[in-house]
C-alpha cells in the first residue's frame, strides 16, 4: 500500500569504513540514508524497496565546513542545506552556492536534507548542482579500494545515475579558492507545484580583469533544462577574453538558451534560460565592478 513503508533492517555504522563494509556486504539490497527527505518519499511511493537502510547521519566529521585562504573550501557531505546557506564563509566567498541552498524546499527540509544527498540524487532539477558545476567542484569518494576525487561534471552520467559504486560514499566536496575579481550568483524560477520544483536554475561565475571590463573567465551552468544539469560551453566561449558590454551579454544569453535541451515546456524553459543568464551575467558584472570601487 502506497504511503506505508515496507519492513526493512535499520543499520547505523559509526565510521565511514564500517558504512562501506556494510554497503559491500548487502550490495543492491542496501540504501544509504542521510537526511532522508528524498529516500523516505521514494520508499513510501514504493519506487525504492530496500531490505537494508544504512543510516550515516551519525558518523562524526562528515558535516564539517572548513576553509582557509589559499586552500580549498571543504564541505562535508552531511552538511545540511541550511548550514551551507548560513555559513559566513560560504556566503562571503561562494555566495552563489549559499543562495542555491537557501532556495531549496522549505526551512524544515533545508535543516534535514544534506548536500551530499542532493548531489547523489542526481536529478535534473537539483538546485545545488549548477553552482557546483560553475565552481568546478571536486567530489571525494571513499570505497573499498580507498578514495578517489571525481570532478562534479563527470559524476552525474544520466538522470538519477552517477559513477558512485555500490560500496562507495561521497564524503566531501572540494571547491578551489576563487581568483581575484571573481564573483557569482544563482537565479531561478520555480514551477508552482506541491514540491516547488525549480523550472530553470542558472549559476554564473565570472572573473574580470583588474579594470573590471574584460571577462577573463566565465562558467555558466543551468539546471532543469536537460537530462542532467549542464554547462553552456558555447555561451562561455563567446564571453571569455572579451570586453563585457550589453550586446555581447545578450548574444551569450541567447546562445546559452539554444544549448539547452528541455524535457518539457521547451519553449518556455529556453526563453527563461536566456532571460536568467542575461540577468545573472549583468548582476555579477555589476557586483565585481562595485567591489573594485
Amino acid at each position: 500500500m502506497s504511503g506505508v513503508l515496507k519492513p526493512f533492517e535499520y543499520l547505523e555504522p559509526e565510521t565511514v569504513e564500517e558504512a562501506i563494509r556494510t554497503l559491500a556486504k548487502y550490495g543492491t539490497q542496501a540504501k544509504v540514508l542521510a537526511g532522508g527527505t528524498d529516500l523516505v518519499a521514494l520508499m513510501k511511493q514504493r519506487k525504492i524497496n530496500s531490505q537494508y537502510i544504512v543510516f550515516i547521519k551519525g558518523i562524526p566529521g562528515l558535516d564539517n565546513i572548513q576553509y582557509s585562504p589559499g586552500d580549498d573550501l571543504k564541505i562535508g557531505a552531511l552538511s545540511t542545506h541550511q548550514s551551507i546557506a548560513s555559513s559566513p564563509i560560504i556566503r562571503d566567498k561562494f555566495g552563489l552556492l549559499a543562495t542555491a541552498c537557501n532556495e531549496i524546499a522549505t526551512p524544515q527540509i533545508r535543516n534535514m536534507a544534506t548536500i551530499g544527498g542532493n548531489i547523489c540524487m542526481a536529478g535534473p532539477s537539483q538546485d545545488s548542482i549548477p553552482p557546483l558545476l560553475a565552481l568546478e567542484a571536486n567530489l571525494k569518494l571513499v570505497g573499498l579500494q580507498g578514495e578517489r576525487i571525481v570532478p562534479i561534471n563527470e559524476f552525474i552520467i544520466a538522470p538519477f545515475q552517477t559513477v558512485l559504486e555500490e560500496a562507495e560514499l561521497l564524503t566531501e566536496i572540494h571547491i578551489a579558492t576563487l581568483p581575484p575579481h571573481s564573483d557569482g550568483c544563482y537565479r531561478w524560477v520555480t514551477k508552482m507545484s506541491s514540491v516547488d520544483e525549480t523550472l530553470v536554475g542558472v549559476a554564473v561565475l565570472m572573473t574580470l580583469d583588474s579594470t573590471a571590463s574584460t571577462c577573463q573567465d566565465i562558467k555558466i551552468a543551468i539546471g532543469s533544462v536537460a537530462p542532467t544539469p549542464m554547462r553552456t560551453r558555447r555561451a562561455e566561449e563567446l564571453l571569455r577574453g572579451k570586453k563585457i558590454e550589453g550586446n555581447l551579454i545578450e548574444k551569450a544569453a541567447q546562445t546559452a538558451a539554444e544549448e539547452t535541451m528541455p524535457r518539457s515546456r521547451a519553449d518556455y524553459r529556453r526563453r527563461m534560460s536566456g532571460i536568467l543568464v542575461n540577468r545573472a551575467i549583468n548582476e555579477v558584472w555589476q557586483k565585481i565592478r562595485q567591489a573594485r570601487g
